[in-house]
C-alpha cells in the first residue's frame, strides 16, 4: 500500500516531500540518487541511514522519485499520482520506472539544470502537500 503525498506530508514521522526535494538541489553534484538520499535520510550511508529509516522514509523517497520523473517523462505518471489505493508491486513498478527517467536525463544534463529539477518537483509536491 502507498500514500498520497497529502497523506505523507500529515504524518508526524515521514519527511516532508518538497523540503527535501528543495534540499536535494542543494547536493545536486552528486547526482540524482545521492542528493535524495542526503536529503531524505541525512546520510548516503547506508550504514548510518538504516539505523533511522522508517517505512515513510521509504515510501517518500519513492514518490519523490515519481515527482522527478513525471518531470522528465510524462509516461512515468500516466498512472496518475500514488495513493492508498495502489498496491505495493504497481507502487515498486512505479518507482522503477522514474528511476529510469531520471538517471537517463541525469545523464545528459547538468548538475545546476538537475538543481533546477529539484526545485521544479518541489514546488509540484508543495502544492500536492497543500491539497486536502
Amino acid at each position: 500500500m502507498s500514500m498520497s503525498v497529502t497523506e505523507l506530508a500529515a504524518l508526524p514521522t515521514a519527511p516532508t516531500i518538497s523540503i527535501s526535494l528543495r534540499e536535494a538541489a542543494q547536493y545536486a553534484d552528486r547526482g540524482p540518487f545521492l542528493a535524495l538520499r542526503q536529503a531524505l535520510f541525512g546520510t548516503t550511508t547506508f550504514e548510518d541511514f538504516i539505523t533511522v529509516i522508517t517505512p515513510e522514509h521509504a515510501i517518500a523517497e519513492g514518490v519523490a522519485l515519481i515527482l522527478l520523473g513525471g518531470l522528465v517523462n510524462p509516461e512515468v505518471t500516466d498512472q496518475g499520482w500514488p495513493d492508498a489505493s495502489w498496491q505495493a508491486g504497481q507502487f515498486a513498478q512505479r518507482v522503477y520506472h522514474a528511476h529510469q527517467a531520471v538517471s537517463g536525463w541525469a545523464t545528459i544534463h547538468t548538475a545546476e539544470q538537475l538543481g533546477h529539477l529539484f526545485e521544479a518537483a518541489a514546488d509540484r509536491a508543495q502544492a500536492m502537500e497543500a491539497a486536502a
